[in-house]
């Protein structure tokens, strides 16, 4: 299945989704302000869904700024408990099948000794109560290695729990490449977020715009992963065609589409 990232105007996206007969991944329950009023923001953004004349599958990305689940300091670890379980309400009242959290990590604040003890705790509580109706996926940020990711996947005990690899991220936050984070992450990620970028920052470049070397991404993704679901993580209507091009270029569009 293939989203589309709703960082464009509502005009853009209504057009685009309907072309290309895409889902939605949600950014509004991610800012901090819309949490606050989440019930309020679940109904309008329901309407503003019926005013786009779209109706078909729905992923909600997540909370992130200042927070940390596994924080030393109590009250930011509730903090971040709160938020994502706020998010988490959201996603359930608007239908979505997926929800995406950051793991928050930051080189030189956090440290990888404990880290990923921690977050298999965190998350195994988090998860406790949850059914199979949404699926939880863990994202790659400025996360520096790929080894914790398959303990954390492996050690977080529920069938709804899994991974979000985010190919951009890897490519300009850590010295491995994509495709290597992808042959050691491949068996636990439920879903993609596609972008591109030069290697140095996070610009969320259309898929061909950057140094991304896609052709054996997604070969790799193509021959090894054909049933798990993209976002096309782009902020305006002319990077998201160039990466639906690129898509499209490499013969893994229609594979992308096909569970809808």
């Amino acid at each position: 299945m293939l989203y589309l990232s709703h960082l464009m105007p509502d005009e853009d996206m209504a057009d685009l989704l309907k072309q290309y007969h895409l889902g939605v991944e949600a950014i509004e329950f991610s800012i901090g302000y819309c949490l606050d009023a989440w019930r309020d923001k679940t109904s309008a953004y329901r309407e503003r869904l019926a005013r786009m004349d779209w109706e078909g599958p729905l992923s909600v990305h997540g909370p992130f700024l200042d927070l940390n689940p596994v924080s030393w300091d109590s009250r930011i670890a509730q903090a971040s408990w709160e938020r994502f379980s706020q998010a988490y309400q959201a996603a359930w009242e608007l239908g979505a099948g997926k929800i995406v959290y950051h793991t928050c990590f930051v080189p030189m604040v956090n440290f990888l000794e404990g880290w990923t003890e921690r977050m298999v705790e965190f998350w195994n509580r988090f998860m406790r109560d949850k059914d199979t109706e949404i699926t939880v996926c863990l994202e790659n940020v400025f996360d520096p290695e790929y080894a914790p990711f398959v303990e954390i996947a492996q050690g977080v005990d529920h069938p709804a729990f899994g991974l979000c690899f985010d190919v951009g991220h890897a490519h300009c936050s850590t010295v491995y490449p994509a495709r290597e984070w992808l042959e050691n992450l491949h068996p636990y990620i439920r879903h993609l977020h596609l972008h591109d970028n030069h290697g140095v920052r996070d610009e969320h470049l259309g898929m061909g715009q950057g140094t991304l070397p896609w052709e054996t991404i997604l070969e790799f993704i193509r021959e090894n992963m054909p049933h798990v679901d993209a976002v096309i993580e782009n902020s305006t209507r002319e990077f998201c065609e160039t990466s639906l091009a690129t898509l499209e270029k490499f013969n893994i569009l229609d594979q992308f589409r096909q569970d809808w």
